[in-house]
This record gives C-alpha cells, structure tokens and sequence, in this order.
C-alpha cells in the first residue's frame, strides 16, 4: 500500500488561487522523513505560509531564522524518496470567464480535488499498490471532499480499484506528513499567484523541489476555462457527459433541494446509477 497525504491553500482573501497538493509514498519512505521533519520544526508544527511570513506560531522568531526553516525543510523532501503533485485553479480567470457563477471558489476547489485524486489512483496503478488518502481541509470542505471521494471513486472503475474505499480527515498541526502536503501546496500556489498576483518572481524553493523530478504542479487558467466554456457553448461537454443544466435544475425541483456543491455531487452520482441501470 502507497499512503497519500494532501492539503489545501488559498490567498487571504480567496480571490485569487486556490490549490491542493499532495505528496505520496511507501511507509517506509515516510518514516525515512518524518522524524528528521519534526527535529527541524524544533516543536512548532509547520505551516508553509506562516513561516514565510513570519505570522502565526513563527511571529516572535527573526525573519533568517524562519527563512532557514523553510529551506531546511524543503531540502529534506528534495532529499527524500516522496514524491507529490501540487494543483492550482486561477480563480480570478474562472470569474472572468464565468461571471456570476454560485460557489466559484468551491468548484475551483473540488476541481483541484479531483485532479489530485485521479494521479493519486493513477500512481497507485502504475505500482500496483492500493492508494489510502489523508487530507487536512478546511471545515466547510470536508464534508464535500468526502462526499465527492465517494461519488468520482464509486463512479470510475479503475480508482474502485486502486484508492482505498476510506479517506480520512486529520489536522495538519497534529501530522507531520500533512505538514509535508502544506509545503508543497504552498509552491503550487505560490507557482500560480506569481503569475495572476501582484508580485512576479520565480521561488529557488520550488525550483529544487521540480529538479528532483518527482515533484510538479499543474496551473489552470485563463485558456483552459476559455476551452471549457466553448465546450459548454458547442454542447460538446453535455455529449460527452450525457446530461446538462436543465437536466440539473430539473434534478433540483423533482427532489425538493436547492443548488449548492452537495447537490452538484449528488446530482453527479444520481447520473452515475442512472446509466448503471440502462
């Protein structure tokens, strides 16, 4: 069994990139890692964007000395036999593209979900390994992550049989390997925020981490939501997945719910047994 720990990240403000990450491996690989990342974090359980900004648990320490953290411990993952992918969703491209659209930044984020669910299952295929999942996520996530790990897991065959049937929920102070899923959504989101956001410049701690080879991240912006909506313009997209909004609105008012992103799911594995049954 490979074991997959992941986490979230957004901006303040949640207006400009949200992302997930994950980083994955055999229990050995982690153990190999883990106790040489808690000694370096010297009892602060770490928390990539604090500790580069010297907020939180890290304010009362000099800037050089959070700094050194930071390299640290991103040297022990370059050093490490662990490998992960980071995704990151330009939200500011998805609300110019689709002005108005409810729950923006949710959909953004359980599209991240999904891309690093289908590598994790991807992964595990290609050693042969079951995949079990671990995330640290927001509260108003967690519901919807599992709910969804559920329905796409349910609804594709090849992840029934390569990610474990339970994924589970722990808090990232309370797991060291988590805080190694942190670091890594930070550079993807960092990768992604340099590009939409205010400051542009390329991070050195990223770059060690993508010169290993076995770590990357994916960045969705303005051109893939420009290919979404002339899918969806085109009906091309309700071919493929053979229902479309008024099939939804129609799901919504037959069972008595309103739209948020639990309906979405539920609606989507309503689809799923209603082609199994055909």
């Amino acid at each position: 069994m490979i074991f997959v720990y992941g986490d979230d990240g957004a901006d303040e403000k949640r207006e400009r990139v949200t992302a997930i990450g994950i980083i994955a491996g055999f229990e050995d690989w982690w153990q190999e890692t883990e106790q040489a990342w808690v000694d370096r974090c010297n009892g602060i359980p770490f928390h990539a964007k604090d500790c580069e900004s010297d907020f939180g648990d890290y304010r009362n320490r000099s800037h050089e000395e959070n700094k050194s953290m930071y390299r640290d411990l991103t040297t022990l993952l370059v050093q490490s036999r662990l490998g992960g992918i980071g995704v990151a969703i330009d939200l500011l491209a998805h609300k110019r593209i689709f002005p108005g659209t409810p729950h923006s930044e949710q959909l953004a984020y359980h599209k991240a979900f999904l891309d690093v669910m289908n590598r994790a299952g991807s992964l595990a295929e290609n050693i042969g390994e079951v995949a079990e999942m671990t995330f640290d996520v927001s509260t108003e996530n967690e519901y919807n992550a599992a709910l969804m790990y559920e329905v796409i897991r349910q609804g594709e065959p090849e992840l029934i049989k390569w990610l474990h049937p339970k994924i589970s929920f722990v808090p990232a102070r309370e797991s060291p390997r988590v805080q190694m899923a942190d670091l890594l959504t930070y550079e993807a989101w960092k990768a992604l925020d340099h590009t939409v956001g205010p400051i542009k410049r390329k991070r050195k701690s990223w770059q060690a981490l993508r010169d290993t080879g076995r770590f990357e991240t994916l960045s969705f912006s303005e051109e893939w939501f420009l290919d979404l909506k002339r899918d969806i313009q085109s009906g091309n997209l309700g071919k493929k997945v053979q229902f479309n909004y008024g099939d939804y609105q129609q799901w919504l008012k037959d069972k008595g719910r309103a739209h948020n992103m639990s309906n979405i799911l539920r609606f989507i594995d309503w689809i799923r047994k209603r082609d199994e049954a055909v």
